[in-house]
């Protein structure tokens, strides 16, 4: 599910402008400190400015070490600004990708081909100041009856909503899915705020969702991800999220059913015809599959995986001659499709098997010849498809296994012996 997260990036580059003329570490938290003395005192607490200021000590909090910093900003900018680093690292993830480390008093800023990527602060302050800002303003707009710190708090909360995405996306881009589902969701809470004078982003709202199914929280996902959809939010792979988590839930029918929907809604995307065809495949409803996948075909008609579906399915529905033309049709679009060769191997092979019995069964000589004659021809019919997925996979010992039944039943000794030699079984 990772693929579909919406990477907004230009929130690093969202105006983050403090009421501080500087922003230190020692500013902050001596700030913090007179913040925490004023919240204790009796009559400075009732006032909501205390709490505002409180909310804005820890939004500067959470922007102190990282305020001239955004994704993509060369070394040189980072070094105009911050000046040369007090050392520099080369580091290699766990991922095995390289990356330049500038090392600062208070922060390792990341570099990945010459471009900011990330960063770790090895001194902080506090570990949820945003967290702690939210709080802080709804203390401050329960307190003020009058409206008096209305204005700021619009301020502050524009500033906070673009400060919860900034830390969602770095949460993100570390993996921490369930951490950066939560700043997600508090990004929502404050657009939706009065006091939030810009329109909610539907993307906003689908990240939530789509973060919350990857944190495992599939309730929470399944309320954000249909708001998206009551949104508008303009994407097939909503639909798909929604499917997958109502699978997750272990609801079946709704999940059929928001499929539906979004194909009616995008009849075009070929994603959601995949969805569906897969959905019926699973709950062994070859019909509704194939005429589904008629449709897919019908928008990639040279796209060699729909027919070999197709084949599948028509043999799962019995219908063996259909299956074989599908099958044929995915080897002319690709001949190195190493499953449809296989099954199509196989499709000869077990009709040949089929015959031999039946032809046991016969009493007549001429005729029990007559039938066994036609079963091995069936049977060679086999061998090229067979060869050919072996071509393609080497190491797929079924395939060998069939191979060498093959050549044994046909006195192929010589290829015979070449694939016992392969398999092991040299006498």
């Amino acid at each position: 599910m990772k693929r579909f997260l919406i990477l907004l990036c230009a929130v690093f580059g969202f105006s983050l402008i403090s009421e501080a003329q500087e922003l230190t570490p020692e500013s902050v938290e001596r700030r913090l400190d007179r913040s925490d003395r004023q919240i204790e005192h009796d009559r400075r607490s009732q006032r909501p400015r205390t709490w505002v200021n409180r909310g804005i000590v820890f939004q500067d909090i959470f922007d102190v070490n990282i305020q001239l910093l955004y994704l993509g900003m060369s070394k040189e900018e980072l070094i105009l600004f911050m000046d040369e680093p007090e050392e520099r690292q080369t580091i290699e993830t766990e991922r095995g990708v390289v990356r330049d480390v500038l090392v600062y008093e208070n922060i390792d800023v990341y570099f990945q081909d010459g471009q900011l990527v990330g960063w770790n602060e090895r001194v902080v302050i506090h570990e949820s100041p945003l967290e702690e800002a939210y709080e802080a303003f709804q203390t401050a707009i329960e307190l003020d009856e009058r409206g008096r710190q209305e204005r700021r708090l619009q301020e502050a909360f524009l500033r906070l909503h673009g400060q919860f995405i900034s830390q969602a996306v770095k949460q993100y881009e570390d993996s921490e899915f369930k951490k950066a589902f939560e700043s997600f969701q508090y990004a929502v809470k404050v657009a939706d705020s009065p006091l939030y004078e810009e329109p909610i982003d539907t993307g906003i709202v689908f990240n939530t969702g789509f973060l919350a199914a990857v944190a495992g929280e599939h309730e929470e996902a399944l309320k954000y991800l249909k708001r998206a959809r009551d949104m508008d939010y303009s994407d097939a792979n909503l639909y798909v999220l929604i499917k997958e988590t109502y699978v997750e839930l272990g609801d079946s029918t709704s999940a059929e059913r928001i499929l539906q929907e979004g194909f009616e809604k995008f009849p075009q995307e070929n994603a959601l015809l995949i969805e569906l065809v897969n959905f019926y495949i699973h709950a062994d409803n070859a019909e509704a599959a194939l005429d589904y996948l008629e449709l897919a075909k019908q928008q990639e008609p040279d796209n060699p995986s729909f027919h070999f579906a197709e084949g599948a399915l028509f043999e799962r529905l019995g219908k063996g001659d259909k299956a074989k033309e599908a099958y044929k049709r995915s080897i002319e679009l690709d001949p190195d499709f190493f499953d449809v060769n296989y099954n199509m191997g196989v499709i000869y092979y077990n009709e040949a098997v089929r015959m031999l019995e039946e032809a046991n069964e016969i009493v007549d000589n001429v005729e029990y010849e007559e039938a066994r004659k036609e079963a091995f021809d069936v049977l060679r019919k086999s061998i090229p498809y067979m060869e050919q997925a072996h071509v393609v996979d080497p190491d797929h010992r079924e395939t060998m296994e069939t191979l060498r039944i093959l050549y044994y039943r046909l006195g192929m000794e010589d290829k015979l012996e070449e694939m016992n030699k392969k398999l092991g079984r040299e006498e």
